[in-house]
């Protein structure tokens, strides 16, 4: 193994004061030579993978909430990437360390390891690679698959197909019109899942789709599991640009939710709390620690593998916070703090989830969108017959209208989505509880007595679909 000051991936003292850096000694033992430079500190090889560990621990004994037995159980999020690797290392050895004796009472009873097999849509890796990383610790792991959101409830499980959106500038509402429909048992899962894919509008709008579905899946792997905790591998310089780049799709109000160092996962709803304890640590840092303690990785594709910045937004932010970082060493920690500091509004705590991402869903919403939404009128019609006409437009009987049920990302996502495209099972059990919960009789401000058509439309439709 190469040592790092041969790597090209090394960060070098600036111009004029080389000589000057050679000369100094590591940081924290004040004998060894520096191999890498963090932040303009000098670290040896063993001074840093001792810092990183201690940093991982000191991260996670902020979380260390006294969960009930059943429960006590840590599940880590392996995607096989450098980062999730990285820390299910860290948390395997902070997690010996303590059934050493070293502590008086463990925090957790057990570790387990939760991986979502993306093969249905990349080629080239095989959830084996996965779990032999797992293995390979003494950690079991816990697979699910992709295409598993459309068999939650059998072969033949209801599911909502989109019919169509209807958006234009000055309506008094938009419409998002979806449908009951049966799934196909002559179709497999997984053509069922490149179908949605297919069906969507942008490579940004597949990747939000695929966070959604990833998320189910590792909050449905955390609650069989029962383990109440679900730590994910966001570095610090992911969460930074996740912070663009949610703000940018309109994710504002679940901000502290989706980048928060401790949040409920996927609303409260699901029970399971999201700890993110790789915050403190860039890319470049985890990247070291990793060829140093030889943790094994898995490179996993994604829909903007080897495209420019501007495939999507993630792929543009993440060049544009990581350049910026380059330049200014303390970019990535700042934004991170910045992001701690972040709070649910009042009102985001009793909002109703988005059916789609279960992220509460604002309810001005609407309004928002009735200000930045901006369509072209055809040549032969005047702008404003476009918006009255659309405003008009009433759904047919066989459809409702699920607008009111969709946060406002959620509602772009559809918005250049084909129609006849057929989402996840999850949206439709989603949207059952929500009616389930609402109170005969009753309306929501924002839609009124349609809504109550809508759901009245919807309890006739899904009566053969229940058990």
């Amino acid at each position: 193994m190469c040592d790092a000051t041969d790597s090209p991936a090394m960060e070098l003292p600036p111009k004029g004061r080389v000589e000057g850096a050679r000369s100094k000694l590591c940081l924290k033992c004040k004998t060894a030579k520096p191999s890498i430079t963090i932040r303009r500190s000098l670290y040896c090889k063993d001074c840093f993978v001792r810092a990183s560990v201690s940093k991982f621990r000191s991260a996670l004994s902020k979380s260390r909430k006294r969960m009930p037995a059943s429960r006590a159980q840590v599940m880590v999020a392996l995607s096989g990437g450098a980062t999730s690797s990285a820390m299910l290392q860290l948390m395997a050895d902070y997690q010996r360390m303590e059934l050493k004796g070293f502590a008086a009472e463990p925090t957790y009873t057990g570790v387990v390891v939760g991986h979502v097999d993306e093969s249905a849509l990349f080629s080239g890796y095989s959830d084996s690679q996965i779990c032999d990383i797992a293995t390979a610790i003494g950690v079991e792991c816990h697979v699910a698959r992709l295409e598993d959101v459309f068999t939650l409830e059998g072969d033949q499980a209801a599911l909502l197909e989109l019919v169509h959106a209807t958006i234009a500038p000055g309506t008094t509402r938009d419409q998002f019109c979806v449908q009951l429909t049966r799934g196909d048992v002559s179709t497999p899962a997984r053509e069922q899942l490149r179908a949605l894919f297919a069906g969507l509008g942008s490579a940004t709008d597949r990747e939000d789709m695929l966070d959604i579905i990833k998320s189910f899946l590792l909050a449905r792997l955390a609650r069989q599991a029962q383990c109440g905790l679900l730590l994910l591998g966001d570095s610090g310089t992911r969460i930074a640009s996740k912070l663009v780049s949610l703000t940018s799709r309109g994710r504002g109000f679940s901000l502290p939710l989706e980048a928060g160092a401790e949040a409920p996962f996927l609303g409260s709803s699901s029970g399971v709390t999201a700890y993110r304890p790789m915050r403190d640590f860039i890319m470049k840092e985890i990247a070291f620690f990793n060829l140093w303690t030889a943790q094994p990785s898995v490179v996993v594709p994604t829909f903007t593998t080897g495209a420019p910045e501007t495939a999507s937004i993630d792929r543009l932010t993440e060049a544009f916070v990581v350049g910026l970082d380059r330049d200014f060493c303390s970019t990535v920690s700042t934004v991170c703090r910045t992001v701690q500091k972040l709070e649910l509004r009042p009102d985001a705590l009793t909002a109703a989830q988005c059916i789609i991402c279960s992220m509460p869903a604002e309810a001005s919403a609407q309004a928002w969108r009735n200000c930045l939404t901006v369509n072209v009128a055809p040549k032969d019609q005047p702008l404003e017959q476009v918006a009255v006409s659309s405003a008009d437009v009433q759904p047919p009987q066989s459809t409702f209208d699920v607008t009111a049920h969709l946060c406002y990302s959620c509602q772009s996502l559809l918005h250049f989505a084909k129609p006849g495209v057929a989402l996840p099972a999850f949206c439709l059990q989603n949207y059952r509880e929500q009616i389930a919960g609402a109170k005969p009789g009753g309306s929501e401000s924002d839609v009124g007595a349609h809504l109550q058509q809508s759901q009245e439309r919807l309890r006739q439709q899904i009566e053969e679909f229940f058990i």
